[in-house]
């Protein structure tokens, strides 16, 4: 076992009810990537040594998504994502290009302790919840979880959780709106996850 330790338990990804699954498959893969998929994400869980990937979930090139993550279904994974801990990916959410996972892996305040020597890293488990999408470049603190349906805004620099519908962006990341009213979060939410009609 490395000095990091063994990763906590990673929970489940949020999903969405299967109304929202078959929309998926009848609108995001054309038949031959469908195929694909269905044999590639087995074999790309068995080399990563993944929890789960979802059906339909795309992943770029040159990402490292650690062992025992967990990726729903139909989300999407842009070229260049790092992360030095698992994450929890929920059902249509996306992360696009550069996305970057951090944590605060040493020391600051120990006097009898250069920080060059206080290591003080733990896996932690970043989540992102159902219907997520995050921009291009940003910067995320391990253990944070952003919440289902927000939005991060390109190159923002997020070091605490984001609350559900919010749309954060800066350094560090501060609410610039909501997406929706309450009311239409319940619509929307009753579409994503309520009970299929």
């Amino acid at each position: 076992m490395s000095r990091r330790g063994r990763p906590p338990p990673v929970p489940p990804p949020m999903r969405a009810n299967a109304r929202m699954m078959a929309r998926c498959r009848a609108q995001i893969d054309a038949p031959f990537k469908a195929a694909v998929r269905r044999l590639l994400n087995p074999l790309l869980r068995l080399r990563n040594g993944l929890g789960e990937i979802g059906e339909g979930f795309q992943l770029g090139p040159a990402v490292r998504i650690p062992a025992a993550s967990r990726l729903g279904r139909y989300g999407h994974i842009g070229r260049g994502f790092d992360a030095p801990s698992p994450i929890c990916v929920g059902d249509l959410s996306m992360i696009s290009t550069n996305v970057r996972i951090v944590d605060n892996d040493h020391g600051t305040d120990d006097v009898d302790c250069p920080m060059r020597l206080a290591f003080r890293w733990r896996h932690r488990v970043t989540v992102f919840e159902g219907d997520v999408w995050v921009g291009h470049g940003a910067i995320i603190r391990a253990g944070v979880t952003i919440g289902r349906g927000a939005v991060v805004a390109a190159g923002a620099v997020v070091t605490k959780d984001v609350e559900p519908y919010s749309i954060v962006g800066g350094n560090p990341a501060r609410l610039i709106r909501r997406r929706f009213d309450e009311e239409r979060m319940g619509r929307h939410d009753r579409m994503l996850y309520g009970a299929a009609e």
